[in-house]
């Protein structure tokens, strides 16, 4: 607030600073868990990252810069409970492998390149080749989570073409990997899709690159490019967005993006227009703080479960319950819990964070986010497991609802309904494998995996 002297905006600054500070211990210690045994296929670092990349940038600014400090007892609520979501998330995953607590062998990343490719064609096919089917109850959904088993071909070829360094795999496959997103960039617009994309197949990367400095490299170049792109899409998106959605031809939409990229600049953490694409842009902290101050000042109450029981609902098919009472998108939340007038043309996410604390508070956030965890971490675990013992028809089981809970930026609805879909689309992906493979008498999957010696 404008209001805030200068002795109560540096004791802001500095708390703000210390909640970053354990959302990067968080990100650390995740990251140290699963690279030790590395039966993982990144699933909860992904989650992580995607959390963190919504919440920590924007949190950052007003330690960058003071013309953003203004609200910094906002921004300090906000991330807080993103800080205490974080750690918690990291002790369910913790928690799920603890449970679990059996030694097994490693294996080899051995070539599967026929079950790969099947993933990434297939997926491609599903998200471009059938949207005319989107109008179909429950259909939509269903598509959309099911399309998404391109990453896993994605991801395990680029793996396994970085382990054995073969770099005329590693370009083919990053080639690969980069179709989607720029297919949605190019056709939507949107440049949010495909990020999350390549977060999930990067994060499968993580787990599996050997050398920690390497690690440590790729990561942080990874992460400044990462910025690079998004200030300077920011900052063109209004215009790039009209040549996309006003039906302009292919050759137009490739130019309008070069565009935007034909006044390039790397990000300058020193850049006001920069950081106020940060701030704006990747900054969730501010509606969980601004709802979090309303629950505080008895401007609002909380919402006692009702969130989390609409996501319950959100398990049953439309197509069986056409007039199911929940929809996904959360704009609706935002704007009674923050009291801000919100653009209704635009995509207002409540996100993991806010929506756990408008139910409950601080228990809330600790008991979500130590489920999530957990689950997400079985799930993973499982996929991992189903990988190395070669039965692909359970990682795909295991892997596409794993990565339906990846949005961090989404309502309870869409993470348990988008779960739900993905659960029977990863059925539908099993049984065209099988059938694949018996109509080419291929080896059975367990086979096609040599253990370490």
């Amino acid at each position: 607030m404008l209001s805030l002297g200068k002795a109560a905006r540096a004791k802001y600054l500095s708390e703000i600073g210390l909640w970053l500070f354990l959302c990067g211990v968080a990100f650390v210690l995740l990251v140290i868990l699963l690279r030790r045994d590395r039966l993982s296929l990144g699933l909860p670092i992904a989650y992580l990252g995607s959390l963190l990349l919504i919440h920590v940038p924007g949190a950052s600014t007003p330690l960058l810069n003071d013309e953003f400090a203004f609200d910094a007892n906002i921004i300090e609520l906000g991330i807080r409970f993103t800080a205490i979501g974080a750690l918690c998330f990291v002790a369910g995953v913790w928690i799920a492998r603890f449970l679990d607590g059996k030694k097994r062998p490693l294996y080899h990343y051995v070539e599967r390149r026929e079950f790969w490719l099947f993933c990434l064609i297939g997926g491609l096919f599903a998200e471009f080749g059938l949207s005319f089917l989107d109008s179909l109850p429950s259909v939509q959904s269903a598509l959309d989570k099911g399309s998404a088993i391109w990453m896993l071909g994605a991801l395990l070829g680029l793996r396994c073409a970085l382990s054995r360094s073969d770099f005329k795999s590693i370009i083919t496959w990053s080639g690969l990997t980069l179709i989607s997103p720029i297919l949605i960039l190019l056709l939507a617009g949107f440049l949010s899709y495909g990020s999350a994309a390549l977060i999930a197949v990067a994060s499968a990367l993580v787990v599996s690159i050997r050398s920690r400095f390497k690690l440590i490299f790729v990561v942080i170049l990874g992460v400044y490019l990462g910025l690079t792109v998004f200030v300077n899409y920011f900052i063109h998106r209004t215009d790039f967005r009209q040549i996309a959605w006003s039906g302009a031809s292919f050759d137009a939409r490739v130019e309008g993006a070069a565009g935007m990229f034909s006044n390039f600049h790397w990000f300058d953490p020193t850049n006001v227009e920069q950081l106020s694409a940060l701030y704006k842009r990747l900054n969730q902290n501010y509606f969980v703080g601004t709802a979090a101050l309303r629950i505080q000042q008895e401007q609002v109450s909380y919402l006692y479960g009702r969130t989390i029981w609409e996501g319950v609902e959100a398990l049953v098919p439309r197509a069986l319950w056409p007039d199911k009472p929940v929809y996904g998108g959360s704009g609706h939340i935002v704007a009674d819990m923050t009291g801000l007038q919100l653009n209704e043309e635009s995509s207002w996410g409540v996100g993991n964070v806010m929506e756990f604390q408008i139910n409950f508070g601080t228990p809330g956030v600790v008991i979500g986010f130590l489920a999530l965890g957990f689950l997400l971490g079985w799930l993973d675990l499982k996929a991992a497991l189903a990988d190395s013992r070669g039965d692909l028809g359970s990682l795909i089981m295991y892997f596409l609802p794993g990565l339906a809970l990846i949005q961090p930026n989404g309502s309870l609805v869409e993470v348990s309904g988008g779960a739900a879909a993905a659960a029977v689309a990863a059925y539908l992906w099993r049984w065209a494998w099988h059938l694949w493979l018996q109509r080419t008498r291929h080896r059975v999957p367990r086979r096609e995996f040599a253990p370490l010696r």
